[in-house]
């Protein structure tokens, strides 16, 4: 259990009545010589990590701001059911292969609405109590209607959560969204973009319908891609092509007036060094070579900020959290620093994501997520020696103690970062899609 500590016991200037209803830790030393400095937030830790019933855990954590103030959520691989009262899934649960729910406030988990289909909510059916279907199923899987009406979920193929995007679209706000496809052995299958109905309010029928589901759409390289809409007319999509080694390359495409499905534009670099835009789908080499930072990179976040261009990252699994700066959406990104040391109990850390919107001050809101590490365990023998098991790590998710803690994303805030940059606190990070398309804001 984390202990909080007052935001002002370290740093008074963080007494902001913006950040007075946050419950925060204070963690950071890593860029502690710059004047910045890390918490964890465990507001929104326990926003998502104390739901009972229905979706109790996932991966992904991408968030996109609703024009009605509210946000959607998306996740990966998640957990529905009921938990019990000392926190274990000790009742049946069902692993949904992607997720999404709508915030409609930050008071506690009632006010996520989850948006995946319950099998049942009649308490009397134990075995299915809470349980859901996966969201936005794969038009592949393998499963019959009856077996995902009775909890089951394909494993054959299945969405995972990229990024999404607001637009007009016949003078009404849609939702657009990447979802990357991978088969049974987790390998990107293809691209796909879901384009969703604003109609209505949360909770209503037709509020986050399906509209369309567009296959094979360009593939950027991975299964995680990101978003930024630009005041310049275009949305940017950033993703990562590997090396052959533990590292991958980060890239950059373009879409005109930020509809995805637009004709894409690659950002390329040719034998001779020369930079295009290309409506040609690029080869891994032409990936590999169109590199805009000189560092590995995996899960891209970037937003504007003070004029210039802020790339959030990991390196890889469990590396630390770092930022890099640019003068342009397109590269190249450079002075690469730490932001965050993810804590070594957290070390198979994966899937980093900004969430803009969550900004109050000016302060970098990063999300991130961890499983469970095998557990090893020792029990006595007759002869006085003890034998070695292994608790898997991913299977300690449905078994361990207090399991439904275990499968969750944490965040932290970074404050003062702009001063690793030099540059000034202009306030909260701006919401870019509201940015680039403010016509939003008038509805």
């Amino acid at each position: 259990m984390l202990t909080a500590i007052p935001v002002h016991a370290q740093h008074p200037d963080l007494n902001d009545e913006r950040l007075k209803n946050l419950e925060l830790e204070y963690v950071g030393r890593d860029v502690e010589k710059s004047g910045a400095y890390v918490y964890r937030d465990l507001t929104y830790f326990y926003l998502f990590a104390s739901h009972t019933t229905g979706w109790t855990a996932g991966d992904g954590c991408v968030s996109t701001t609703l024009p009605d103030g509210n946000a959607l959520w998306c996740f990966g691989d998640s957990f529905f059911g009921f938990i019990s009262e000392d926190r274990n899934r000790s009742h049946p649960n069902v692993l949904a292969r992607n997720a999404g729910m709508i915030q409609t406030g930050e008071e506690s988990w009632h006010d996520f609405i989850d948006l995946n289909e319950y099998i049942t909510t009649d308490p009397r059916d134990r075995d299915r109590y809470y349980k859901a279907k996966t969201w936005l199923r794969h038009p592949d899987g393998n499963l019959t209607q009856q077996e995902v009406d009775n909890g089951g979920s394909d494993n054959n193929y299945c969405y995972w959560p990229g990024d999404g995007t607001v637009i007009m679209k016949n003078g009404k706000p849609v939702v657009q969204y990447i979802w990357g496809a991978v088969d049974n052995t987790m390998t990107p299958y293809e691209r796909s973009i879901a384009e969703y109905s604003l109609e209505g309010k949360p909770g209503d029928p037709g509020y986050m319908k399906l509209i369309e589901l567009h296959r094979h759409t360009p593939d950027l390289g991975t299964s995680h891609d990101r978003i930024f809409e630009d005041e310049d007319g275009y949305s940017y999509l950033y993703g990562s092509v590997g090396t052959g080694g533990l590292g991958a390359w980060v890239h950059v495409a373009r879409v005109a007036n930020h509809d995805l499905l637009s004709p894409w534009e690659f950002y390329v670099k040719d034998e001779q060094g020369n930079w295009s835009w290309t409506t040609k789908v690029p080869t891994t080499e032409e990936y590999q070579r169109s590199r805009i930072s000189d560092d590995f990179n995996i899960n891209i976040s970037v937003f504007k900020y003070a004029g210039k261009y802020f790339m959030v990252n990991m390196l890889m699994t469990g590396s630390p959290i770092y930022i890099s700066i640019a003068d342009h959406p397109w590269g190249p990104f450079t002075q690469q620093k730490c932001l965050y040391r993810i804590p070594s109990e957290h070390a198979a850390a994966y899937i980093t994501c900004v969430h803009p919107q969550l900004s109050k001050t000016g302060e970098i809101v990063v999300s991130y997520n961890m499983n469970p590490a095998d557990l090893k365990r020792y029990t006595p023998k007759s002869d006085g020696t003890a034998e070695e098991h292994v608790d898997n790590g991913f299977w300690r998710n449905f078994n361990a103690p207090e399991s439904a803690d275990l499968y969750q994303s944490h965040f932290v805030r970074i404050f003062n970062w702009q001063k690793l940059y030099g540059i000034p606190n202009e306030g909260p990070i701006k919401e870019p899609n509201f940015v680039a398309i403010p016509e939003l804001l008038n509805r």
